[in-house]
């Protein structure tokens, strides 16, 4: 595969693989289904707050996040021909992780 050239064509790659990446994780709309009848009984009945749910979930999901993102930005960080060195790459790492973060959410 030839890397991009330009700045363009650069940004142009990022926009699609961080696009497609955010609309794969949509993983937690079939788990929130599948544990809606528990979530809808256990808010009624005051066992916990939603936000207790939400904020738990969203924790849950930091570690199998940051191995997801980590191993895309490996990929895609040279293969995009992208530079900044080690600033760079962290800069990218969390773009991902939000991006990841954002489409499970």
């Amino acid at each position: 595969m030839i890397p991009p050239r330009g700045a363009q064509g650069r940004l142009g790659c990022l926009a699609i693989s961080i696009s497609t990446s955010c609309f794969t994780c949509t993983t937690e709309t079939v788990e929130f289904i599948k544990e809606r009848f528990i979530f809808v009984r256990e808010t009624a009945y005051n066992a916990y707050r939603r936000s207790s749910y939400v904020l738990v979930r969203s924790f849950i999901s930091i570690p199998a996040l940051i191995v997801l993102s980590l191993s895309f930005c490996l990929i895609t960080f040279w293969a995009i021909g992208l530079s900044g060195g080690v600033s760079g790459f962290l800069f990218y790492f969390l773009a991902a992780c939000g991006t990841f973060w954002a489409g499970v959410k």
